[in-house]
């Protein structure tokens, strides 16, 4: 098998574990819903990296550095002065007084450093960047009122606090090189949607209430449909709009204890399912190469006539001495009946080597020396019982005859 068609077979194992996972975790979030959304994006997030660990069975993470900010300064801009002027500059700097109402909110931890820009390029808050981030704010941004103004700068501002701009690029990354798996895709769209409802709740929870937070995702949503895609965290998402309303309308409060429970139950279940795919659809090593064996086979008759073998069995070479490099050269008596069936075999000498039985050679009178293994003695037996001779004629009438057959185990 050549390493392309190993590489293929492989990534096709892999893509088989990861749909098998991905279905698994579709099943097991309907029968055992994790209601919060900071467990639900620990635990998508986790399935990324598993998924990427698959072949190495270990699990991947990344981190963002911490950031600290202050205060941008503000431009003579006004929100409800540029909604009226007309043309909405490409990416002009936003200095509304919802900057001051924002940071009553958000407190001195999350004051930010990061820059905001109006721009008509882009239908919905989108933030990008790590060190200095910008807020890309949709013109509609400018007809808001202070608390709905307030409540998407405090969510743009924690995405900058969580360096998600990090996680998004890091997930548009995995997305692109695993293109063709659809099951990649659904992963990333449950984390995305998991990250957008924790923010919310964040969100809700640092203005004490959640009317004018839903109204800013309504009136946002109204003027995205035509939102171009930029590299950044974008407040609204039209594919995860309802699920997120739907969030904060049941206010659901699932306990701690309910939480780790169902966490713990499907992390089981998706191990589970994980392990069986991988027994199933096991991927495949190229194995070491078996060192090249040879048989070298050679009879001298010691009969009058000239024998002629009708039938050879080669002694197969053992897989555990192949394994081990045994090696083993072996003299074999034989006795070749009137009908040419072999009567009877035996190893009178045998040695590891061709020049070590050479000094072992028995004298005349004396017992040959064997020092051959005994598996390779065995196999080489066990083969030449099974010969077969023309018989050979004397007088017209067939005779029996002795032969010796040397059979030499070697490893290339």
């Amino acid at each position: 098998m050549s390493a392309l068609d190993l590489a293929l077979r492989n990534l096709a194992a892999w893509s088989v574990q990861v749909g098998v996972l991905a279905l698994a975790a579709a099943a097991l979030a309907r029968f055992l819903p994790i209601e919060r959304p900071a467990a639900r994006l620990a635990l998508g997030q986790a399935l990324l990296a598993l998924v990427l660990g698959l072949p190495l069975l270990q699990p991947w993470h990344a981190t963002a550095p911490a950031v600290t900010w202050s205060v941008a300064p503000s431009s003579a801009l006004s929100g409800p002065a540029a909604a009226a002027g007309g043309a909405v500059p490409s990416a002009a700097p936003a200095g509304w007084p919802f900057a001051a109402a924002g940071l009553l909110v958000l407190g001195d931890e999350l004051a930010p450093r990061a820059r905001f820009l109006l721009s008509d390029k882009t239908g919905t808050p989108a933030t990008f960047g790590l060190r200095r981030p910008i807020v890309l704010l949709p013109p509609v941004f400018a007809s808001m009122d202070h608390e709905r103004q307030a409540a998407v700068v405090l969510h743009e501002l924690l995405h900058a606090r969580r360096a998600d701009w990090l996680t998004l690029m890091l997930e548009e990354l995995l997305k692109a090189v695993l293109f063709f798996h659809p099951a990649v895709h659904w992963l990333v769209g449950r984390v995305r949607l998991a990250r957008e409802q924790t923010v919310d709740a964040a969100v809700v929870r640092r203005l004490g209430g959640r009317e004018a937070y839903l109204e800013s995702l309504v009136e946002v949503a109204r003027f995205a449909v035509h939102a171009r895609a930029v590299p950044a965290v974008p407040f609204l998402r039209e594919s995860h709009l309802r699920e997120r309303v739907d969030l904060l309308l049941r206010e659901v409060s699932m306990s701690r204890l309910r939480t780790l429970a169902h966490v713990a139950l499907t992390t089981a279940a998706l191990v589970l399912a994980v392990s069986w795919a991988a027994s199933a659809v096991p991927l495949q090593s190229v194995k070491p190469a078996a060192p090249a064996a040879t048989i070298a086979i050679e009879d001298k008759v010691t009969a009058p006539g000239e024998p002629k073998l009708v039938h050879q069995v080669r002694p197969a070479y053992p897989p555990e001495a192949k394994a081990e490099k045994v090696q083993g050269l072996f003299l074999i008596d034989v006795v070749i009946g009137k009908d040419g069936v072999i009567k009877d075999a035996r190893v009178v000498a045998s040695a590891p080597t061709a020049e070590r039985l050479e000094a072992l050679e028995p004298k005349k009178g004396t017992p040959a020396a064997q020092e051959g293994d005994a598996r390779l003695a065995a196999a080489a037996l066990d083969a030449v019982k099974q010969w077969r001779y023309a018989p050979i004629l004397k007088d017209g009438k067939p005779v029996e005859f002795k032969a010796t057959v040397t059979v030499n185990f070697k490893i290339a």
